[in-house]
């Protein structure tokens, strides 16, 4: 069994998950509501929002879509997505690109418990813990 996240966002997931591909590398797809085979459901408007999009990086997949509307979207609580590199160098590479535009909740520093450790919101509101073990 493998657990994946699954985000949602407001009509910024292409962008997110551009984003996320150039700052973790992978493999991205992502169809939108004006592709699926019958949009006869889809609201007015909505066909370029993110229907699916799948990144695929370091044996996990981080999969998100855009709300078709009146679904909750984009409130990223409760939860941090933890990246766990291999070295302190990697650790503050990552950690300073996906705070760029964004907010720092601790910065990167050394803990008791990591080499490396950095707590972030990126600007797509999503939190992210860095660790380096």
């Amino acid at each position: 069994m493998k657990l994946n996240p699954y985000l949602t966002f407001d009509g910024q997931c292409a962008e997110a998950m551009a984003f996320y591909q150039s700052v973790l590398g992978g493999d991205l797809t992502m169809m939108t509501f004006g592709d699926m085979p019958d949009t006869s459901m889809v609201p007015d408007g909505l066909g370029d929002r993110v229907a699916h999009a799948r990144l695929v990086t370091a044996g996990v997949a981080l999969q998100a879509s855009d709300s078709m509307g009146g679904a909750p979207a984009g409130r990223f609580e409760g939860f941090n997505l933890q990246l766990e590199p291999g070295d302190v160098a990697s650790g503050r590479t990552l950690f300073d690109r996906l705070s760029e535009g964004g907010t720092v909740v601790m910065a990167f520093e050394p803990t008791f418990w990591s080499a490396g450790f950095g707590i972030c919101r990126d600007r797509f509101g999503v939190p992210w813990m860095v660790n380096c073990e």
